[in-house]
This record gives C-alpha cells, structure tokens and sequence, in this order.
C-alpha cells in the first residue's frame, strides 16, 4: 500500500507541473485535468470494470455446481457494478460541476468515429 501511495506521488509530481504549465488560470487547470481523465483513464477505467463484471457473470454460470465458486463470481459482478457506478458518479459530478461553475456542457467521453 505504501508502495502504491509512492508511486502516485511520483506521477503526479511529473505529470501535475506539465498539466499545469500550459495553463494559466484555475478554470484552465481544471478543463485539463477533467480533459485527461475523461480522454484518457475513464474509458479504460469503464473497459476494465466491465471486463471484471462480465468475468463474475462467467464464473457464477460455469460454477453452478460449486459454492465457493459462484460466491466469487458475485464478488467480483458486485465490484464490477461499484466500479461501474464510481465512474458514472464522476461523469454526473462533472457535469453538475461544470454547468454549475463555468456554464458549460460537459466534455463527457466519446467514441471515435471514422
């Protein structure tokens, strides 16, 4: 764990002032920083709680016969659901965030078209 917390010091010590120097006002910063993570992590993010919930569905059919098994595939949709609903949570706060404050529609994340 504190090897975790390490790591995300170090990132954000590197990524935080690149992110940061190219903006120069706080609603800049903020457009930047929802820009990354809405671009960048949420739809991996989305991809892999998914992956996870799809992965307990499977473990909880192919167990029919077995306890312990189906208990951990509805472990693991559980969490893949929580994880599902986190991330809806943070676009929704985004959104009421950025009409409230800047007047703005949210830049939600899209798919790329041709």
């Amino acid at each position: 764990m504190k090897r975790l917390f390490y790591n995300i010091i170090a990132v954000s010590t590197v990524v935080l002032p690149i992110i940061t120097s190219a903006a120069s006002t706080l609603r800049e910063v903020t457009e930047k920083f929802v820009d990354i993570v809405s671009r960048s992590l949420l739809p991996l993010l989305f991809t892999i709680a998914l992956a996870w919930f799809i992965w307990g569905i499977v473990d909880f059919i192919r167990g029919a016969d077995n306890q312990s098994v189906r208990d951990a595939g509805k472990r693991r949709m559980l969490w893949g659901i929580i994880g599902l609903l986190a991330m809806v949570g943070y676009i929704s706060l985004v959104g009421v965030f950025s009409s409230t404050f800047f007047s703005e529609s949210p830049g939600l994340p899209q798919l790329k078209g041709q």
